[in-house]
């Protein structure tokens, strides 16, 4: 006999408890189970297709459903709680698929999405990869940080040379409306001093550093490349060495186009103390040729 629902019918006592024996393989009572089903478990039943289609429940399905559960339950992944040990973060990190050792990441470099003078810092890399171990991240994961990190640094970094060359440009603009034209004479022997001040004075690692010159000499401030102008020629003012021709600044004395061993000796005889102050202004010793 079955109900309405299609399970079967059962014997209710005056609290309305549903009772299903499950007699033993001797003949005894074996199991009971107490009900009635709520509306819940009834269509969990139906979707499980515990019950056949005479509505018989079959308890050897649930029982086999709930020992899988357990099963899978005890094989599953847990974060350990708040008073676990480092050993038991450290078996948790493990199963997650961190690697052994901080050298097991094999972090990659994009060079498709940095600039080509990214300054990537390899010292830098091997901490990260220490910091990965450290925080349990999987490969997967410390690649995907690590790329990130990357590609927020190379903007930076562009951000930061976008802004040099624009400042570079406008020193140069002030410059040139100080000094005159780049090809002419004024502006040459402007930058000959300032760039004699800045040697000599021993300023060009420091200015480097702040930003003010680049790496290649450029100066980065009208103001600053005035003053230095302004100071190598007081400090150089006996430096130059007068060309009939031209009326050009020159250093006889000074590496590059300006070395010139023949003037450099008629210096030397005819007048020491200018021979001197041209030495030293092209960074070198005067004791080096005898004075």
């Amino acid at each position: 006999m079955s109900d309405e629902n299609g399970l079967p019918a059962t014997e209710t006592t005056a609290h309305d408890t549903t009772v299903i024996t499950d007699e033993g393989s001797s003949g005894d009572i074996g199991i009971k189970v107490a009900g009635p089903l709520n509306e819940d478990n009834r269509a969990l039943i139906e979707a499980k297709k515990w019950a056949s289609e005479d509505g018989a429940i079959d308890l050897n399905k649930i029982a086999e459903g709930y020992r899988n559960l357990e099963t899978h339950a005890s094989k599953s992944l847990r974060v350990p709680g708040e008073d676990a040990t480092p050993e038991d973060w450290n078996a948790f990190y493990s199963k997650l698929g961190r690697p052994e050792k901080p050298e097991g990441y094999e972090l990659k470099l994009n060079s498709e999405t940095v600039p080509e003078d990214f300054p990537y810092d390899e010292a830098s890399a091997v901490e990260f990869r220490n910091w990965a171990h450290e925080a349990g991240l999987t490969p997967h994961q410390a690649q995907k940080l690590h790329d990130k990190f990357v590609e927020y640094q190379a903007g930076q970094f562009g951000s930061v040379k976008e802004q040099a060359v624009q400042k570079e440009a406008g020193a140069h603009r002030e410059i040139i409306q100080q000094w005159g034209d780049p090809e002419s004479q004024g502006y040459k022997q402007n930058l000959e001093f300032a760039t004699r001040a800045i040697s000599q004075l021993g300023l060009k690692d420091a200015l480097v550093e702040s930003g003010v010159l680049s790496q290649d000499g450029a100066l980065r401030n009208a103001k600053f490349a005035s003053a230095m102008a302004k100071v190598g020629k007081e400090l150089y003012s006996e430096d130059v060495f007068a060309n009939a021709a031209t009326g050009m600044l020159s250093n006889p004395f000074s590496d590059g186009s300006n070395f010139n061993l023949t003037k450099q000796g008629h210096l030397l005889r005819s007048d020491p103390g200018k021979a001197k102050a041209l030495i030293r202004a092209a960074g070198k010793r005067p004791e080096d040729y005898g004075l």
